[in-house]
């Protein structure tokens, strides 16, 4: 891992998921139609929300981007990729969705 990295205050991943849940309740996101299975694998038939498919830092930048709020995971993103963040601001500011990593491929 980058030492920079190490030196960064990264959010916890039950705190990152559950951001990323909230906000995608949120009528911001909610309004987007998408389904939770676009983000999240099924905990339950009844429950949508398991773990996540996708990198939950960057599903937290989409939402917060969404959503009009700063993202949690924003400085630990581009520290690990640098662009990445802003990438998928831009792209949600000009009514794109982009293509996430999907959480296998983390490293």
């Amino acid at each position: 891992m980058d030492e920079n990295l190490e030196l960064m205050q990264i959010p916890a991943p039950g705190e990152i998921a559950e951001r990323c849940r909230v906000l995608y309740l949120a009528p911001a996101v909610c309004s987007k139609g998408w389904l939770p299975n676009l983000f999240w694998r099924p905990a339950t038939q009844d429950n949508p929300f398991g773990t996540l498919r996708v990198d939950p830092w960057e599903l937290e930048v989409l939402f917060a981007a969404i959503s009009g709020e700063p993202a949690l995971s924003r400085a630990v993103l581009e520290q690990r990729a640098p662009g990445r963040a802003g990438f998928i601001e831009r792209s949600i500011a000009h009514g794109e969705l982009p293509l996430l990593g999907f959480r296998e491929d983390i490293p």
